[in-house]
């Protein structure tokens, strides 16, 4: 094509006046920044996106299944077996939950206690996130607790005592109301360390003591799910609910986190809105460059116009030498931006300070959200470079 012969001819040859050669440098550098700082926003924020996540999964399992009436339901009137049955279904564990008070020797707190049988940690990976002891400490009766709930309680060190206090359904009595409390003595077996509103409440015990405790023989709160690796949640979410009933509701992650889930999608899409009205206004730099050089080829645009040249080769010629530049800061940006957000990827240059479980910042590079910026930087060049030269030499 002749007229990118042309663009990059003026492109890469020597400019007469070195304020030419100093506003193009400026003007890939005004790309070149945004692009970076763009996608290493967006590797940053799919790494706090996959964080959260991870996060959330060590409580919420791929899908749920609790009674569509009452807090607990009958363990004998679910079809356990039936659930193990589909395909997509790797593990499967139930649980006994219900609030209840933690108590040491000086300090009491409330907390969400959760009876769990010996397949829950299959389930849910809460043995990755203990940052004291050991997850082990449940099968012989210890208590795990979230490090806000074991901070709220002044416990030290493990195999700290620890009483809970839990309603007595069955001796509950308006004339003897201490009567109607069930007590139970255990230790601190570990601490969990997931985010401020898991650590504040969480406190695991092994089913067994949950029942005793709770007087709830026999009888569940929920069946958590695990899916095996590439299933659909919402077609096995489906296929579940056929099998459990009216009587029970299937939910799955994404459906339990809905409103954080579309929060998160609103912050990226702002990002990315943010980011695209800064790569604008950075485009606006190419002008000067553009400008410039055209005043500069007056006489080399008259001469192509005196062979015959048609005025859209000349504009093309210099829509083509604000795009090259458009394309060299896009490039530019590319590799900081992508070298910056792997080698904190690999090497977690950026730290964290104080957090027990993950020591440097999380940032995940999509290739998806990179072309995405690609794309707006070099959108917002062509467009740029289209209403200067336009504008500079007519629309006709």
């Amino acid at each position: 094509m002749l007229w990118f012969k042309f663009s990059r001819r003026y492109m890469f040859s020597p400019k007469s006046h070195s304020v030419i050669n100093i506003i193009a440098l400026v003007s890939v550098i005004a790309v070149a920044i945004p692009t970076a700082a763009m996608i290493i926003l967006l590797a940053m924020f799919g790494g706090l996106s996959r964080t959260i996540e991870s996060i959330y999964s060590a409580v919420d399992a791929d899908i749920e299944i609790i009674a569509s009436r009452g807090q607990t339901f009958d363990v004998e009137s679910l079809d356990y077996d039936k659930i193990l049955q589909n395909e997509a279904v790797a593990e499967a564990a139930t649980y006994l939950e219900q609030s209840v008070m933690a108590a040491t020797k000086s300090r009491r707190t409330t907390v969400m206690l959760r009876g769990v049988d010996s397949m829950y940690m299959q389930v849910l990976p809460i043995a990755d996130f203990v940052v004291r002891g050991s997850a082990n400490s449940l099968s012989y009766g210890a208590l795990l607790l979230g490090t806000a709930a074991a901070s709220n309680l002044g416990i030290p060190s493990n195999d700290y005592p620890v009483e809970l206090y839990a309603l007595n359904r069955r001796q509950l009595s308006t004339l003897l109301p201490t009567s109607g409390i069930s007590r139970h003595e255990t230790v601190l077996g570990g601490v969990v360390s997931a985010n401020a509103e898991i650590d504040e409440t969480l406190a695991l015990v092994n089913l067994a003591t949950a029942e005793r405790l709770l007087n709830y023989e026999g009888r569940r709160s929920g069946v958590v799910v695990k899916l095996t690796k590439g299933s659909d949640a919402e077609s096995v979410q489906q296929e579940l609910q056929s099998v459990v009933g009216e009587e029970f509701t299937v939910r799955t992650r994404e459906q339990k986190s809905a409103s954080m889930n579309a929060l998160i999608r609103l912050e990226r899409f702002a990002i990315i809105l943010i980011g695209s009205f800064i790569a604008i206004i950075a485009a606006f730099a190419i002008v000067g460059a553009v400008v410039m050089l055209i005043t500069e080829k007056r006489r080399d645009i008259a001469t192509l116009r005196s062979m015959g040249a048609k005025k859209s080769l000349v504009r093309d010629i210099f829509i083509g030498q604000g795009m090259l530049l458009t394309l060299a800061g896009c490039a530019i940006g590319l590799i900081i931006g992508v070298g910056f957000s792997l080698g904190q990827q690999h090497f977690g240059w950026i730290k964290i300070p104080g957090n027990m479980v993950f020591e440097s910042y999380p940032v995940e590079l999509s290739a998806l959200d990179t072309l995405l910026v690609v794309a707006i930087i070099i959108a917002a060049g062509w467009i740029i470079s289209q209403i200067t030269v336009r504008a500079k030499l007519g629309a006709k």
